[in-house]
């Protein structure tokens, strides 16, 4: 039987029930296809494009059993995965990790694909090609077509 890891902070019980990872990557969803329909803004296509995506895999990957605890969300294991700050992965490893390793090489390929190209957008250059924008979408699709939550 798995230990239970909770989640400690703040956060009530009654607050995860309210709150949906699946309600929060259709609204960045439904945000990157209103962003591509105006054609003015690729960068933020592809950086929604992420940011659903992200929320997508972690709907899909928790609550998960590792090793002999369950982790009931992604904060959960990565405050009880690694409780040490030496090695400490960025969240975003983490999650690029976890996409491999819970879900498909396929996958994981295209998560990180979606992860670079938002990293690109928001920090390294904003002029981003609006058939990057066009593949973004793509990629989020195709990535939805491994996920069955």
């Amino acid at each position: 039987m798995p230990i239970v890891c909770y989640p400690t902070g703040t956060l009530k019980l009654s607050d995860l029930s309210s709150y949906k990872k699946k309600d929060h990557a259709e609204h960045n969803e439904k945000a990157c296809n209103f962003l591509h329909t105006q054609g003015d803004y690729p960068d933020w296509v592809v950086t929604t494009a992420f940011y659903a995506a992200l929320h997508f895999v972690q709907n899909e990957i928790f609550p998960t059993d590792i090793g002999e605890k369950r982790y009931i969300s992604f904060d959960n294991y990565y405050n009880g995965h690694f409780n040490s700050t030496q090695n400490k992965p960025s969240k975003h490893v983490a999650t690029i990790n976890l996409v491999y390793s819970e879900l498909s090489e396929e996958a994981s390929y295209l998560y990180k694909w979606l992860f670079d190209t938002s990293m690109t957008a928001r920090y390294r250059n904003f002029n981003i090609d609006s058939k990057i924008a066009d593949l973004s979408k793509k990629r989020l699709f195709e990535l939805k077509g491994f996920l069955n939550k």
